[in-house]
């Protein structure tokens, strides 16, 4: 299935003049995880759903709403919604190519699900995971999740290394999921997890004050064992 590519956005800033120099934003990402208050900023779902003879979507579209800069807001807002109405749009155009050539000889409708969790809204951080599911045919479907984690007091895009910065952290991430591989060593394809296999892109999303690393289907294990995740508590 095709990522939504969410993780994409480019986050403009969203309070200028701020003064906070890049080492203090980083050093109090856990702190602010942990003891942080709630944001004035709150998410909610746009619905859109499509019915045909081809294809079957729903959609719920996270928003934000009570940002400082509405600017930012609006451009975030948006470029979010365009992303995954496009991925809608791709699924219900391939279902409606197979309908054109087969007509009521296809099985199954192709479908396109999506839907969001806010998993962290305090301490002036936000997390979502956006779960998309595609049925295009095939033994099953795919599910992709994509995460978006934002510093709202500078509208920096919080990053794997935002976090984990040093050789030294990945090493003892790595040293997580390589204990949990270990105690279940068939149900990976991998006998140890090395630094090297971070991603630049790395999954992750943030809860209460721990880091949820993630891995999506087939990265790691068999497509039945689901989308893989792993907690890491402060350094």
């Amino acid at each position: 299935m095709k990522k939504l590519g969410v993780y994409l956005i480019v986050v403009v800033v969203l309070l200028s003049g701020t003064g906070l120099a890049q080492g203090a934003v980083v050093s109090s990402y856990w702190r602010r995880m942990e003891a942080g208050f709630p944001n004035q900023v709150t998410v909610y779902g746009l619905l859109k759903e499509y019915q045909y003879p081809y294809a079957e979507v729903k959609v719920q579209i996270p928003q934000l709403i009570g940002a400082l800069d509405q600017q930012w807001q609006a451009q975030f807002n948006t470029e979010l919604a365009t992303k995954i109405e496009a991925f809608a749009q791709e699924i219900m155009d391939l279902g409606a190519e197979v309908y054109a050539e087969y007509g009521d000889g296809v099985v199954m409708p192709y479908s396109a699900f999506v839907d969001y969790e806010v998993k962290t809204n305090h301490g002036g951080l936000l997390s979502l995971a956006i779960t998309a599911y595609s049925f295009t045919g095939g033994a099953h479907g795919m599910t992709h999740i994509d995460y978006i984690n934002l510093d709202l007091t500078t509208g920096h895009t919080i990053s794997f290394a935002d976090l984990f910065p040093t050789d030294d952290e990945l090493s003892r991430v790595a040293s997580i999921i390589s204990e949990k591989i270990a105690q279940e060593p068939d149900a990976f394809f991998i006998d140890q997890f090395t630094p090297g296999l971070f991603e630049p892109d790395q999954g992750f999303y943030l809860q209460g004050d721990q880091v949820i690393v993630c891995f999506g289907l087939y990265e790691l294990a068999p497509y039945v064992a689901g989308i893989q995740e792993f907690a890491v508590s402060a350094p």
